[in-house]
């Protein structure tokens, strides 16, 4: 009874920081894993947008690595809430693992998440005229990789793995597409 009290008051405070009764979260939710995918995807939909914009800004992939380390996107809210979003992203990823009916609805998120990545690799050797040598699944999977744990990295590690990490290792990684 007291973990079925817990998780109550968790959705209840879930549903009010969201600004929607308890009653709202349990109709359109079937429980709180569900309500953390559609959060996910939601949050996904904001920085696809984000990135999106900062490619097509761009007038090459030189320029738009150069936007990844420029002030402007390493603003201090923007990297507070990413690493807010990729703490997360991984104690939900750790639920996941633990809870096969959540594995399966993170799964769906993913593979959402390596579509955009299968869109922004294009895109970008695209401009490059290169065309991707392998199967754009795994190299969107790959970059997703490089990109998370970079992150966590820094955020865990900023003596010795710099801010520019994630923006030095997409440059890597186009310049080697190109070579």
């Amino acid at each position: 009874l007291g973990a079925a009290r817990q998780a109550a008051a968790e959705l209840r405070r879930i549903a009010e920081a969201a600004g929607f009764t308890r009653g709202a979260v349990y109709s359109n939710f079937a429980d709180k894993a569900d309500l953390f995918v559609a959060v996910l995807d939601r949050r996904l939909d904001r920085r696809y947008a984000e990135v999106a914009d900062a490619m097509l800004a761009a007038r090459d992939p030189d320029a738009f690595v150069g936007a990844l380390r420029s002030p402007a996107w390493k603003a201090r809210g923007r990297e507070d809430a990413m690493r807010q979003w990729l703490m997360l992203r991984d104690e939900f990823r750790l639920f996941a693992l633990r809870n096969p009916s959540a594995a399966e609805r993170l799964a769906r998120h993913d593979r959402r998440l390596r579509d955009y990545y299968v869109e922004a690799i294009t895109h970008l050797l695209g401009r490059l005229g290169v065309e991707l040598p392998m199967n754009p699944r795994l190299a969107a999977a790959m970059v997703l990789a490089v990109d998370e744990s970079l992150l966590r990295q820094h955020w865990i590690d900023p003596e010795d793995v710099s801010e520019t990490a994630v923006a030095d290792a997409i440059e890597f990684l186009l310049d080697a597409a190109v070579a």
